[in-house]
């Protein structure tokens, strides 16, 4: 038998597994990166895609808020914010005048030492940094509803600056379609309420949606809300495997999004010739896999490549443990349980879409979770199947689906839109 090794990556290294009878390793484009980071951002924001360069349109004002990323989201953000800056002080604005409002979501808040690791000494002394809490009600305030009826709340600060910029990273999602643009708004700076209802049915979509833009709620409600929380400029950035910046795009909200968007398809778009019997994936390594909680995103692109019946391998380091989502599928009696509750009940602090997801994918596939810290009693308990290494996991499926069993590897999962010849663009 022919075995073909493949490096996986794993927190913040690789772990090499031996995979037999491989159909593909699905894989973006080779794109070098930009020559010149700085260069490029300079370029993106001198040449602004549907409205007029920042420097112009800050002119006059008093203040200015710049939404960042928060850890999940790795991007050059101490970059993008100097190089914002600079763009205000030729309106006149000092860096007292700026502040910037990490867009949490509902992400836990990120200690001090995380955002300096993220942005550098330089930028987290300059700055007020603001930390977006969607769940503090005296921090928000509601601006009416969408047109399919979802209550808009943001946060009060960012609605009360005079200039309002958000700063992004552009990736293929697994609900809406990208990240980057829109997103920074809701669910980023958004208030729970408002979370609750756009991250459940119907605008929640049923299955993996990596890569779909058009007729898409969970994308139109987010354009929808950040519309209506006010806009003056976004900068978002393209980045390929080696996260390496491909592309930078500047301007107005959804005419920088979508060119950002059609760079990210060519690069992260890969044709499946079929479904497999077993599909080993990784999110991409730290901090895409620093919890199961960002890992799902790898689950979800496999759910699209693997037969009903087969087994998906998920290799997530997850140092920080499964997340808060666990405790539900640890208390349920099986994945349909999950997803009844879910369906009941929509997004709550205690069923989050999280577990919903991660359960739709257990009613049709077997899930292994391979060099994971979660322990192996954790990982049984949420109806996975732990292995202490990538090979333990083939060798348990070999012994499931027979020596003939077909294996795809997707080593960048939480990036990658899986296509089939003949299928309808979903831009």
């Amino acid at each position: 038998m022919n075995y073909t090794e493949i490096d996986f990556p794993v927190g913040k290294g690789f772990v090499r597994a031996h995979v037999p009878n491989l159909m593909a390793v699905a894989a973006p484009k080779k794109v070098r990166g930009v020559p010149d980071e700085r260069a490029e951002v300079k370029r993106a924001l001198k040449n602004p895609i549907g409205t007029r360069m920042l420097s112009e349109i800050a002119q006059g004002r008093k203040n200015a808020a710049i939404v960042v990323n928060d850890i999940t989201r790795p991007y050059p953000g101490a970059l993008l914010v100097d190089e914002i800056a600079n763009e205000l002080t030729l309106a006149g604005l000092k860096d007292e005048d700026i502040f910037l409002i990490v867009a949490y979501g509902t992400h836990r808040v990120n200690s001090d030492d995380e955002i300096k690791g993220m942005f550098g000494e330089e930028i987290t002394t300059r700055f007020r940094i603001i930390h977006h809490k969607g769940s503090d009600e005296d921090t928000l305030i509601t601006l009416g509803k969408t047109e399919r009826g979802i209550p808009v709340t943001v946060n009060r600060e960012y609605l009360n600056a005079d200039v309002k910029i958000l700063t992004g990273l552009i990736t293929p999602h697994h609900s809406a379609g990208f990240s980057g643009g829109r997103k920074s708004v809701l669910p980023g700076i958004s208030g729970l309420e408002t979370l609750k209802i756009h991250h459940s049915f119907p605008f929640r979509p049923t299955r993996p949606s990596m890569g779909w833009i058009k007729d898409n709620p969970f994308h139109e409600e987010a354009l929808s809300a950040a519309r209506m929380a006010g806009v003056d400029f976004i900068i978002n950035t393209i980045d390929n495997p080696s996260r390496e910046l491909v592309a930078a795009v500047a301007g107005e909200l959804n005419d920088a999004h979508m060119e950002g968007v059609r760079i990210c398809k060519d690069i992260w778009s890969f044709e499946l010739p079929s479904k497999a019997d077993v599909v080993i994936v990784s999110p991409g390594g730290y901090p895409r896999d620093f919890d199961l909680h960002q890992s799902q995103k790898a689950c979800a692109c496999a759910e699209l490549a693997c037969r009903e019946g087969g087994e998906i391998i998920l290799c997530a380091e997850a140092t920080d443990g499964p997340g808060k989502f666990a405790k539900l599928l640890m208390d349920a009696n099986d994945p349909q349980e999950v997803i009844d509750k879910y369906a009941r009940e929509g997004f709550t602090a205690e069923v989050t879409s999280k577990a919903y997801m991660y359960a739709r994918a257990m009613k049709s596939h077997k899930i292994g979770l391979a060099c994971s810290m979660v322990s192996d009693d954790t990982a049984r308990n949420m109806f996975m199947t732990p292995y202490r290494t990538i090979d333990d996991g083939i060798k348990d499926a070999m012994d499931i689906y027979g020596e003939t069993a077909s294996f795809l590897a997707i080593p960048y999962a939480a990036d990658i839109i899986l296509t089939h010849s003949g299928e309808e663009s979903l831009l």
